[in-house]
């Protein structure tokens, strides 16, 4: 029974010290307004990590929710207008570059990489809260691109139910 107890605890000590850690981290108000982090695009289609690349911001595919082509083989950069690159496979493949924090809310003068078209285009990224940012792709001014939102992994449920909130009536309304 004596042996019990010190090993509850130098089992359970570091499993607290992640999650107490975690909480710490993911609260932090600075680290939670960034972009940095996991992220679906396209709908759900890609998980992109946005990292920290020196003074700038980059990303990776780590995630396809089809990642097999018609073969059965990994999805490759087949498109990419350069021969030598089209083998690469997509998951792992670095898609965002370049982009540099013009206020505290705001990413430009990136490029993003369309691997489903072998196309870079210019980029911009704006955070929409802590869980949503919109990334224009343009070609030379960002009046002729397209604008996509991306959602943090994780957090898709939690603005579910938020929407969910705010579009319930109140009681005792009648329609």
């Amino acid at each position: 029974m004596t042996h019990a107890i010190p090993f509850c605890r130098r089992t359970l000590a570091p499993r607290t010290t992640v999650i107490v850690l975690s909480g710490v981290l993911l609260g932090h108000p600075s680290l939670a307004s960034t972009p940095i982090g996991l992220w679906y695009a396209e709908g759900g289609a890609a998980q992109v990590e946005i990292t920290p690349c020196g003074q700038e911001l980059c990303g990776r595919v780590v995630w396809l929710r089809s990642p097999f082509d018609e073969d059965g083989c990994d999805q490759r950069d087949r498109f990419n207008p350069d021969p030598a690159l089209r083998d690469r496979p997509i998951v792992g493949l670095q898609i965002l570059s370049g982009l540099t924090a013009s206020d505290d809310r705001t990413w430009s003068g990136g490029a993003i990489y369309d691997p489903t078209r072998g196309s870079i285009y210019r980029c911009t990224l704006q955070l929409d809260g802590e869980n949503r940012l919109h990334l224009r792709g343009y070609i030379g001014v960002p009046l002729l691109g397209r604008t996509t939102t991306w959602f943090r992994v994780g957090s898709e449920n939690q603005m579910c139910k938020r929407s969910a909130r705010l579009q319930r009536k109140p009681r005792g309304v009648l329609s």
